[in-house]
């Protein structure tokens, strides 16, 4: 009996050691020989960008300047986010030579088309052309094939590098500096910065050209500190400050005190009633004219008395114009 309870138990134990161990509610196993254990990176579920919102399957962090922003849901498998990063790429680089060369151009427009003898591009404002600003006509047609050309040839380049193995999204080979990392660290810090400052330019070129439609001013002269010398800037606005009628600034209309408003009707009032008694007084010619009478003709020899008596009343009568002169005044 002993035996066959013995025999029984060890049958038991030796049956158990096939069985995977049951691991406890709310515990995970631990297993200590799994050489990935450790490895894997747990992506959160929550969106970077949009804390609130869900992370979409697709955006894993893997791709540079990736924060798990995709709002509307447009990238729905990986092909679709390379096309979308393709794009925004493309854009991105547009939008930081467009960024540069819309203040360079206002700075420099005038002084080149000078140097040549040719008709500058800006209008009275130093106004880039734009579909906003309008002035497209004022661009050569060559111009404008010459820059379908090149986009096309670009294009053409991309198609070709883009049907290797592996292709980055954006990434044409153009490295004339040797700038570029060889390891994966420096390459993916390199992408990043490359589609964040892109990123900014884009907004950059859409507020310069929103800007410049709603003001009329150009970017330059709406905010020089950014694009001119500071001594220049400083020069330029001590000059506007003594000069109040230059376009650049605008300066609110003084407003006259009240007092000066109460003062200035019986000042008014003074001076039309100055007006209106010139206008009733005559003129000190006309008074004298009127006021003494046509002397007769004398013959010779005059008497004294008579000539005597003539200049007092002569003496008389402009002792009396004196007196109504300093009362018209």
């Amino acid at each position: 009996m002993k035996i066959s309870t013995t025999l029984h138990l060890a049958s038991i134990g030796s049956i158990s050691a096939f069985v995977a161990p049951v691991a406890k509610p709310g515990c995970l196993p631990l297993r200590m020989s799994d050489p990935n254990m450790g490895t894997e990176k747990l992506l959160p579920t929550k969106s970077k960008s949009i804390p609130f919102m869900d992370r979409p399957s697709v955006l894993d962090g893997s791709m540079a300047g990736d924060v798990g922003f995709d709002p509307l849901g447009f990238a729905k498998s990986q092909m679709d986010l390379n096309t979308y990063r393709e794009a925004e790429i493309k854009h991105a680089r547009l939008a930081m030579l467009a960024a540069a060369g819309w203040p360079i151009s206002e700075l420099f427009d005038k002084k080149i088309a000078s140097l040549f003898n040719l008709p500058p591009v800006l209008d009275a404002s130093n106004r880039v052309p734009s579909v906003l600003n309008g002035g497209m006509g004022k661009i050569s047609p060559f111009y404008w094939g010459a820059c379908l050309l090149l986009a096309a040839a670009i294009d053409v380049y991309h198609d070709i590098r883009a049907n290797q193995k592996e292709y980055p999204p954006g990434d044409l080979g153009f490295d004339p500096f040797g700038l570029y990392p060889k390891d994966e660290k420096g390459r993916k810090r390199m992408q990043t910065a490359e589609i964040k400052n892109g990123r900014l330019a884009m907004i950059a070129i859409t507020a310069f050209a929103a800007q410049e439609f709603v003001t009329h001013v150009a970017v330059i002269d709406e905010t020089p500190f950014f694009f001119k010398p500071i001594w220049q800037v400083l020069s330029e606005m001590s000059d506007n400050l003594l000069d109040t009628t230059n376009s650049g600034f605008i300066y609110p209309p003084e407003e006259t005190p009240s007092i000066f408003d109460a003062v200035t009707p019986p000042l008014d009032a003074a001076a039309t009633t100055s007006a209106e008694a010139a206008s009733v007084i005559p003129p000190l010619d006309a008074v004298s004219a009127a006021s003494v009478p046509s002397a007769p003709a004398v013959s010779p020899p005059v008497n004294n008395e008579e000539l005597i008596f003539a200049k007092k009343q002569i003496a008389e009568l402009e002792s009396k114009l004196a007196v109504i002169g300093g009362l018209s005044r």
